[in-house]
């Protein structure tokens, strides 16, 4: 009798659990449903949207435009007419306020194929670490990014004698975003030049002091490189210098 009894409340209990499992089942299945026609109702509203403003105007984002003025070797300014029969040296962003040097194709200095290995002898600003001296490929001064803004100070371009390796920041105002690759991605109404190039900052790679920020004009960002790597400079005048300019938006 008590096995009978026994069995029977057995049986109920797995009865019970079977119940419970297909009501769970019932209920998962009816909260997929919900979720797919929930999610059909979403994909129908934006789906209208966006028909919607297709009926509109088209959205063209327009470019960042950049207020520059273009400035002669000896200070005066440049009507940028004619970039082949009257060059000019250098680009001042009215906007940020800063100066920058020009590259070209002569040989020397400025020439645009000119590499640099990062240095600065300045404990106070080299962020731990000099980096390597001397180790480009260059002509008109030392190889190195230390050695070339001493060389440019010291024949005052375009008028200025204060020129220095621009901070990450200090870059970025410059990039041209809606210049696609291979670019090179900058303004080219100010800075007519063929080669994108590699271009060093002046920051140095905090997690690593033996590297440094570079900006990359042929895509438009910025990545680490080790300081002795040799890659393409260009400096900047501020006055005073600023170390932590705000990136324009573009």
């Amino acid at each position: 009798m008590e096995t009978q009894q026994f069995a029977q409340a057995f049986a109920q209990q797995i009865f019970q659990r079977h119940l419970r499992v297909n009501k769970m089942k019932r209920m998962i299945q009816e909260n997929a449903s919900i979720r797919m026609r929930s999610c059909s109702k979403l994909a129908l509203l934006l789906l209208g949207t966006v028909l919607i403003t297709g009926c509109g105007e088209a959205l063209d984002p327009k470019p960042f435009v950049f207020d520059m003025t273009r400035i002669n070797q000896d200070g005066s300014i440049n009507d940028g007419s004619d970039y082949a029969k009257r060059p000019w040296a250098c680009v001042r962003d009215n906007q940020a306020g800063m100066t920058w040097e020009l590259k070209n194709t002569q040989p020397g200095l400025h020439n645009i194929d000119n590499t640099y290995s990062w240095y600065d002898s300045d404990q106070m600003s080299n962020g731990g670490f000099a980096g390597k001296a001397n180790a480009g490929v260059c002509t008109g001064s030392d190889c190195d990014t230390e050695s070339y803004a001493k060389s440019i100070n010291a024949m005052k371009l375009c008028g200025l004698a204060d020129w220095h390796l621009p901070s990450r920041f200090e870059l970025n105002t410059i990039v041209d975003t809606s210049v696609p690759h291979p670019g090179p991605t900058l303004p080219k109404l100010y800075f007519p030049e063929s080669l994108a190039g590699k271009y060093w900052t002046d920051t140095t790679f905090r997690t690593r002091r033996a590297g440094a920020w570079v900006w990359r004009f042929d895509y438009g960002n910025d990545y680490v490189v080790e300081k002795s790597e040799a890659l393409n400079v260009r400096l900047v005048h501020a006055n005073p210098k600023t170390s932590e300019v705000k990136p324009l938006v573009k």
